[in-house]
């Protein structure tokens, strides 16, 4: 099973109100361009990458700052629509009327508020080596949330390593704090305290499924998406 990941654009995030008084959230994830440093290499979304949250069948959640208890809408609602365009991915958003979907639009309002997260597990990518300079393209992706967010949010990117051939991996390279070098492949993702000093044996992070984390894993939970659903469907017994 792909690990989840988490990414981050800054692009075209809005909200506008209608004569009813409802307010409709619009975020955009553009195709074909560059991202930050994600750590010795940089990646690009092919068009049609999120071919699958466009089908009917799609179950995807819209959330603040990928919080499962923050809900602003689902694509199984009908809550939360994706529009695919030759550019990039748009997605609208039916703002409920609660006070954090409220808070959320106001931030938004005021510029406070400009970025836009997504979580998801890739199907298929693919990886160059352009004179020196490691890129990586998904290509097809499962898409889990997308998530208007206070900070951008770059983690998790060893997992995209975990697909990437051993020439590609040979080229990255990181320094921890006693500046010895490091595959950035071969260091466990989870960031709960005891992982963090390397002290994986102590992981306190309950939904680890970090495949380098010596932790015992008795989670059943296969993907971020099953974390989300088992939250929501607690609070709806409530």
């Amino acid at each position: 099973m792909n690990k989840h990941e988490i990414r981050s654009v800054t692009a075209e995030l809005r909200v506008a109100a209608s004569e009813d008084g409802t307010r409709t959230l619009t975020g955009f994830i553009p195709y074909n361009t560059e991202s930050v440093d994600l750590g010795g290499f940089t990646e690009v979304i092919a068009p049609g990458a999120f071919a699958e949250a466009l089908q009917p069948t799609s179950d995807v959640l819209a959330l603040r700052d990928h919080d499962a208890k923050l809900l602003m809408g689902r694509t199984k609602s009908g809550t939360l629509i994706f529009t695919d365009a030759t550019d990039g991915l748009r997605y609208q958003v039916k703002l409920p009327n609660t006070t954090a979907a409220n808070d959320l639009a106001e931030s938004i309002e005021r510029g406070d508020l400009d970025g836009t997260s997504f979580g998801f597990s890739t199907d298929e990518d693919k990886w160059i080596n352009a004179d020196g300079k490691v890129i990586r393209t998904l290509l097809k992706v499962n898409l889990f949330e997308v998530s208007p967010c206070s900070f951008p949010a770059y983690p998790d990117s060893g997992i995209a390593l975990r697909s990437a051939p051993v020439e590609i991996r040979s080229l990255i390279e990181t320094h921890d704090d006693d500046n010895e070098t490091d595959s950035i492949a071969d260091q466990c993702q989870c960031h709960c305290p005891a992982c963090s000093e390397d002290n994986c044996a102590d992981c306190s992070n309950a939904d680890c499924e970090d495949d380098l984390c010596d932790c015992d894993d008795s989670s059943e939970e296969d993907s971020l998406r099953n974390a989300m659903h088992m939250i929501l469907s607690i609070r709806q017994r409530r």
